[in-house]
């Protein structure tokens, strides 16, 4: 048979077949006990798919499954933040554990002081930085008490009002070379005071608002001398150290929290610093160094540095330098040399306090006059990646506040806000600026403290 008749014929077929699926009725055509049926033209047309029966879920299995698929949802939501957001931290090896036994640190510490150190150039000056961090890490997991302070202040800070009554020889371990010391003796502060009167200490709250570092239940001074006993007094208690080479804390316990004290030294010795704290909670510690570009740790003994850290349980330190160096840095020579420098710092400090978190806030945008236009330094940028690789490698975090204000020629739009967050000089944050700065920085790790609990519901 040819081709077109084979065409024709199945043509014909599938004609008298659709017709009989046009005139056949749906119900069928019953022949005795047997019903005739055939496919309408629609079934034939549009055959749905054979159906099978699908076990259906339980109400325990459909709510784990939406809950599981809300927990992926919200999973992706954190790691997003910790990818792009510009005021997330860097972490080593993105490891988001990273903050892990900080936060049991924190959350224990109604156990006992877990102590936060806040090391950094002239932009925390006054408190202005630190105080902020303190007051949202004691709001959430307790402490009270403005932390460690030195004998003599010479910056006042915005919280804490503080006089001596006689000029001490202090030595220092920044700043000009004549003020350095012997043997590396500064203490946890970077400086020591040299007592060889009577002088009379006072400190005293000066913000109401900071509610948490206003009060305190115990005072403790560090000191230690050669050849001579030191008096040591405190509403009315008065204490009598023997000569030693070991740095000694001297203490009072109040049985009520003061905002107020003060305290009678006489005698000779190294005086370094004064804790104002209580017998639990977060202390953080203010400790600026004007002109310091971080590279000095190595030359604090380690004795006095581990001595410390471990008896004050140090936890979280946190490095905020590389502002002084950005005007003298001018080519990659220059920044890999600081930036090995600050690497040794990093780890020299890790190995006194191997319990603690390292974290270094690097530095601001600045801005410098360039055809007669203030913009940022134009090295900044390079200075910023050296850093923040540095610090990873060293295994420390990096926060970027350049890029938390907003990256290039920030600065100049940071001075213009109407009140200024950044001073006249293109470099320093106003006290508005600072408080905005740290605002950011609490706000993000209270978003990795939230991961964290977050994962802790597993």
């Amino acid at each position: 048979m040819k081709p077109y008749k084979i065409t024709l014929y199945l043509f014909s077929v599938i004609a008298v077949l659709a017709v009989l699926c046009l005139v056949f009725p749906s119900e069928g055509i019953r022949a005795g006990n047997t019903t005739l049926s055939f496919p309408s033209l629609s079934e034939v047309l549009s055959p749905g798919s054979v159906e099978t029966e699908m076990p259906e879920e339980s109400p325990e299995e459909l709510l784990a499954r939406q809950l599981e698929n809300m927990r992926m949802q919200e999973q992706e939501q954190y790691l997003t933040y910790f990818r792009e957001s510009n005021i997330r931290f860097n972490l080593p090896d993105d490891d988001q554990t990273w903050f892990d036994d900080l936060f049991k640190a924190f959350e224990n510490s109604s156990e006992g002081r877990v102590r936060v150190m806040h090391y950094g150039d002239s932009q925390i000056e006054g408190d202005r930085i630190t105080g902020v961090i303190r007051e949202e890490l004691q709001e959430t997991f307790g402490g009270t008490g403005p932390g460690l302070i030195p004998i003599i202040q010479t910056v006042g800070s915005i919280n804490t009002g503080q006089s001596c009554t006689a000029e001490l020889r202090r030595a220092l371990a920044y700043g000009p070379a004549e003020a350095r010391a012997r043997g590396g003796n500064y203490g946890p502060m970077a400086q020591v005071a040299y007592l060889d009167t009577t002088i009379v200490v006072s400190v005293w709250p000066r913000i109401k608002e900071k509610k948490h570092c206003r009060k305190f239940t115990r005072v403790t001074v560090l000191a230690d001398n050669i050849g001579s006993k030191l008096y040591v007094t405190c509403k009315g208690d008065r204490r009598v150290i023997e000569p030693t080479q070991e740095i000694q804390r001297i203490t009072f316990q109040f049985p009520d929290s003061t905002e107020r004290v003060s305290l009678t030294m006489s005698g000779y010795a190294n005086l370094y610093g004064i804790l104002l704290d209580g017998e639990s909670g977060v202390c953080v510690d203010n400790i600026p160094m004007r002109g310091c570009s971080g590279t000095m740790f190595t030359s604090i003994s380690s004795r006095q540095l581990s001595d410390f850290y471990q008896k004050e349980n140090v936890r979280l330190i946190l490095l905020e330098y590389g502002g002084n160096s950005v005007p003298y840095l001018k080519g990659d020579k220059g920044i890999h040399t600081y930036a090995e420098s600050i690497e040794r710092q990093i780890r020299y400090i890790q190995k006194q306090a191997p319990e603690a978190k390292i974290l270094f806030i690097g530095p601001s945008d600045m801005s410098t006059r360039i055809k007669g236009a203030w913009q940022t330094y134009p090295m900044l940028p390079s200075i910023i990646d050296s850093l923040r690789t540095t610090a990873n490698r060293a295994g420390a975090a990096y926060w970027d506040m350049y890029q938390v204000m907003g990256g290039h020629n920030s600065m100049a739009q940071w001075s213009s806000q109407n009140p200024p967050l950044a001073g006249s000089d293109h470099i320093h944050f106003t006290m508005k600026g600072g408080e905005r700065v740290a605002d950011l920085f609490c706000k993000s790790l209270m978003l990795y403290y939230d991961y964290y609990c977050w994962r802790k519901k597993d």
